[in-house]
Order: C-alpha cells, then sequence, then structure tokens
C-alpha cells in the first residue's frame, strides 16, 4: 500500500507540474494511442471479415482456407484485390504505391510531421482488404499508417510546433504497431530508433506511454497473448551460440538481398509506361494468384507459414523454396503499386532461412536444438538486419514468442547480422526507399559529428597587423573588413597574439590626445582564445556558443595563425 501511495503522489505531482501546452501535449499522446488502438482492432476486424468472406476462414486459419479453396478460387480471389487497387488508383488519380513506414520517416525528419488523414485512411483500408485477399505483403502497414496520420492530424488542428507534431507522429506509428503485435516495449523503441533514430528520454515517455494505451485496447478488444505461441526453446551450450553468431552472418546477408531485392524489382516496374502503371496492381495479384495454386503459403502475412517454422514442422524443401518466392512475390506487388508493410514479410523470410539452418545444423551435428529455435532466431536476424535496428528487433521477437531463454542468442544474431547488413547495403529497407526517389535523411548522427574535424571548414587569413601597427592603420583595416570579421595581431613569426574586435574597441580607448601614441598591442583582444584544427566539429560550436563572435582564430601547435573558422560554416554541418 505504501508502494502505490508514493506512486500515486509522485504522479499526481508530476501532473500538477507541468504548464498548461504540456498537459495539453500529454492529453494528445494518450489521444493518439487510444485512436492508434481503436483503428487497428478496426482494420483487423475488416482483415477477418474479408478473410473469412473470401477464403471461409480468417485470423490464424487463413492458410487453411487458402489451401482447402478450390484453383480457381486461389486465382481469381488475389485478381480481385489487384482489380481493387487498380479501381481505387484510378479513381483517386494517384497511385497508392510506396511503404508506409518510409512515408512516415519522411513525414518525421522532412516534412516537420505532417501527413494526410484522408489518404491514410483510404491506403489503409484498401492494403488491409488487399492483404486479405492474398497480397503477400504485411497487415501492419495500415495500422502505422493510420496511427502515424491521427497524430499528423492532431498537431495541425492544435497548431503544434514542428518537434511535437514529429513526437506525436511517431507516437501513432509506435502505438500502430503496439496495438497490432501486442509488443509495447518493442514498437516503442521502434518508434525511437527507427523512426526518431534517437533514444533521447525526452522521446522516450510519449512514446511508451502512446504504445501501453494502443496495447491496453487492443489486448481487451482483440486477445492478450504473444502473436505465436511456441515452446520455450533454450540455446545455451557454447556450440549453440557459437551458431547463433553463424546464423547472424548468414542472415545478415540474406538481409542485404532482401533489401536489394525490393528496391530491383521497385526500380524495374518504376520504369513502366504511365499509362500501364495504374494496372501493375492487377498484373501482380494475378502473379499471386498463379503461384498461389502449388505454393498457397506466400499468400498473406504469412503467419501460418511463419507459426509452422516455430514449431518445426516446415519440410527442408519448403523452408529454402517459400522464402526466395516469398521475397521475389514482396518485392513485386509492393514494386507495382500494392499497398502494405514489408516488416511481416521479412519476418516470414527470416523465420524459414532461420528454419532451414536449424534443420541442416542438425544433419552436421545432431542433437542439438530444434530447427524451430533457429526459426526465431532467423526472425530476429534478418528483422534486425532489414531495418539496422539490432534494440528494437530483440524486444519485438521476445514479445511476439515471449521465449525469455533465448535473448542471449537472440542478442548475439541480431547484432552481428545488422552489423553485416549494413556492410553490404548501407541503407536500411526504409531509407532506401527514400533514396531512390531522392529523399535524402538526416544522418541520424549528426553529421558534424562525422567530419574530419575543424580542420574541413578552416578559411585563409587575408589580413593580419603586427604587434607595432598604429593605431591609424589598425581602424582603417577594421572599417574595411566584411561584417563579422575581425583583424588577428601576429608577430614576425606568424604567431598569434590576439584580436581586434572594432565593437570591443568601444568606449575603452584612452583619451583622444594620446591616439597618435597606440599601437596594435596596445588594444588587442586576448580573451578571444584560438582552437587547434584537431578538434571535432561538435567541440568548435561549444566554443562559439561561449562567445558572441562569428569567427573564430585556428592555430597549429607552435600557435601559428593557420586561418578561421565562422560560426555560419558550422551551422550548415549540423542536421536539425
Amino acid at each position: 500500500m505504501d508502494v502505490n501511495r508514493r506512486f500515486y503522489h509522485s504522479v499526481l505531482g508530476f501532473l500538477q507540474g507541468l504548464t498548461g501546452p504540456e498537459k495539453r501535449f500529454w492529453i494528445l499522446v494518450v489521444t493518439v494511442g487510444l485512436i492508434a488502438g481503436l483503428g487497428a482492432v478496426a482494420l483487423l476486424e475488416v482483415l477477418r471479415f474479408t478473410q473469412h468472406l473470401f477464403w471461409r476462414n480468417g485470423g490464424e486459419e487463413f492458410l487453411a482456407g487458402v489451401a482447402a479453396a478450390p484453383t480457381w478460387r486461389r486465382v481469381l480471389i488475389p485478381i480481385l484485390g489487384g482489380a481493387l487497387v487498380t479501381l481505387v488508383s484510378l479513381v483517386v488519380g494517384q497511385p497508392l504505391r510506396g511503404h508506409g513506414t518510409a512515408g512516415i520517416i519522411e513525414s518525421i525528419w522532412v516534412k516537420s510531421g505532417w501527413l494526410s488523414l484522408p489518404r491514410a485512411l483510404l491506403r489503409g483500408l484498401v492494403s488491409i482488404m488487399a492483404v486479405a485477399l492474398g497480397a503477400p505483403l504485411g497487415r501492419e502497414g495500415a495500422l502505422l499508417s493510420t496511427g502515424a496520420a491521427s497524430g499528423s492530424a492532431l498537431s495541425r488542428a492544435l497548431r503544434l510546433g514542428p518537434g511535437q507534431a514529429r513526437l506525436l507522429v511517431a507516437c501513432g506509428a509506435s502505438a500502430g504497431m503496439a496495438s497490432a503485435y501486442n509488443v509495447p516495449i518493442g514498437a516503442a523503441l521502434f518508434g525511437l530508433e527507427v523512426l526518431l533514430g534517437s533514444f533521447a528520454l525526452e522521446m522516450f515517455g510519449p512514446i511508451v506511454v502512446s504504445c501501453v494505451v494502443a496495447t491496453l485496447v487492443s489486448r481487451v478488444l482483440i486477445a492478450d497473448h504473444p502473436s505465436y505461441v511456441i515452446p520455450h526453446y533454450a540455446l545455451t551450450h557454447p556450440r549453440e551460440l557459437v551458431l547463433a553468431i553463424v546464423l547472424g552472418l548468414v542472415m545478415g546477408v540474406a538481409s542485404a538481398l532482401y533489401v536489394r531485392g525490393i528496391n530491383l524489382l521497385s526500380d524495374l516496374l518504376d520504369r513502366a509506361a504511365g499509362w500501364f502503371s495504374a494496372f501493375l496492381p492487377l498484373v501482380a495479384m494475378t502473379v499471386v494468384g498463379v503461384v498461389a495454386v502449388w505454393l498457397p503459403q506466400i499468400m498473406g502475412n504469412g503467419y501460418d507459414a511463419v507459426n509452422a517454422a516455430l514449431l518445426g514442422h516446415v519440410p527442408l524443401v519448403m523452408l529454402l523454396l517459400l522464402p526466395l518466392v516469398k521475397l521475389a512475390l514482396t518485392s513485386l506487388c509492393a514494386g507495382a503499386g500494392v499497398p502494405g508493410g514489408l516488416f511481416t514479410p521479412s519476418l516470414f523470410f527470416g523465420a524459414l532461412l532461420g528454419g532451414a539452418f536449424g534443420v541442416l545444423t542438425g544433419y552436421v551435428a545432431p542433437g542439438g536444438a530444434p530447427s524451430g529455435a533457429y526459426a526465431l532466431l532467423g526472425m530476429g536476424a534478418v528483422l534486425a538486419g532489414t531495418t539496422h535496428a539490432s534494440v528494437s528487433a530483440v524486444l519485438i521477437i521476445f514479445e511476439l514468442t515471449g521465449d525469455y531463454p533465448l535473448v542471449l542468442p537472440l542478442m548475439l544474431s541480431t547484432v552481428v547480422a545488422a552489423a553485416v547488413s549494413r556492410r553490404l547495403e548501407p541503407e536500411s529497407l526504409y531509407t532506401s526507399v527514400l533514396n531512390r526517389r531522392n529523399v535524402r535523411m538526416p544522418a541520424t548522427v549528426p553529421q558534424w559529428l562525422r567530419q574530419e574535424g575543424a580542420r574541413a571548414l578552416l578559411m585563409p587569413v587575408h589580413q593580419r597587423v603586427s604587434p607595432s601597427a598604429p593605431f591609424q592603420e589598425v581602424v582603417a583595416l577594421l572599417l574595411e573588413l566584411p561584417a563579422g570579421e575581425d583583424l588577428y595581431v601576429t608577430d614576425a613569426q606568424g604567431r598569434y597574439r590576439g584580436a581586434l574586435v572594432l565593437d570591443s574597441l568601444k568606449g575603452h580607448l584612452p583619451d583622444h590626445s594620446l591616439l597618435q601614441a597606440i599601437i596594435a598591442e596596445d588594444i588587442l583582444d586576448t580573451r578571444v582564445s584560438p582552437i587547434t584544427p584537431d578538434l571535432s566539429l561538435a567541440e568548435v560550436a561549444r566554443r562559439f556558443s561561449e562567445t558572441a563572435l562569428e569567427r573564430l582564430p585556428v592555430v597549429d601547435g607552435d600557435f601559428r595563425l593557420l586561418g578561421t573558422i565562422s560560426k555560419r560554416d558550422v551551422l550548415k554541418q549540423g542536421t536539425f
């Protein structure tokens, strides 16, 4: 009781200490989480209803319904999905192509949190129906976009600043993921690591609150259990930890292949003739329907196939074949303009390849862990490799399966996979999409921390004076300098002695009758401390924060004046 009372009083004190705008923002954070949760519930109900209507089964029995359907239905129903996407694209006058998460990242970093709510709702509804009709994409795209767009709409309606608008969009997207998969911790870290690129504490609180609210809504209205209910696997033997590292290497290469495969087909399809591009979704879904005659597992978001791989119920041939076919069809549909997520297909890709690794390992060294354990590691490794986000990948997989004993090998495989994938493919699954559209994202680490240093911005000094220069000469040179520049005093060897700042001379001159006897050394400002060329630009920026000067002198180890650095040039290197 004492603990609960202290917690209550601490929360009450926190709320009482907030200003009016801060309270309004926290109310919006909760509201966005609530909207994202309710939106996820509504869209998932549309998914289940559509699956049941066309396949006679839905949810976790989707594959059974597809497998039981006659051949003509397996072909016709995906074609209907492609026709739906094409029809809506023609009616609205623009394609629905584009990956939802990439669009959210662009909104946060480039558009100050702007997203169109009507377009997001329409695209989300079409996306959910297309997945229900067999599109080999993820359902999460619709849920993330709806949550993000609701945050954007609220921020515009209440005229929030760009910083709060961006954060509210990230809150909505993270809440959408949390409610879609019942992963509040992983979704919060996904928002920080992938969407915002920062683990700053001031961002952590709002995102966590939105994810908690959305997850509570989905648990009350949908279900409260991990998405994949599997046996508790454990890989604790040193040999198995080594195998986890080997798996990470393999999955890192596979992740780079996944990203490049998505991009390759998208590039090819982008070159299609303008009049034909609107019909690409219909063509792509027709191909999906034909392939589904023999491989129904590739349809939809692939939950059933992933669950079977985690249980070790998929034969080796299928473990090797299905990921490649899924990648090809996912790339085809995404490039053709069928809206949907790429997150869930990457789980399919990783789980089945990981399961194949486990089966092959069992042949080489019998008696180890079952293939399902490696399927789980493969999911996490490919998720980390495609998103370049190891921390959120570990927690998302843990929450999806609830299998904590695998956390150590999971951490190893995800870190290795992310490192290998980043080396082979510097862009993630989401930033690569934006790069193809010439949308350049600011670096997660400020660019100025990765520059050569102060030396990169060094500018020469064209005018300097000796310590014995007469006052009249000093004044004439100062008046000729451009605004923001100062005059520097150096000795015969070029060593820095001080600066002459015009504004600093005002009010500090002696009796006017003595001006003829004044020389530069008498009035130089020794408080202007020079910097060295080996300083990082972050340190240079800190030094500028301590002075009102527009330029700082740069000296070498012998105190010889090398040049100057301007505040304007330093600010140009920063990303805000």
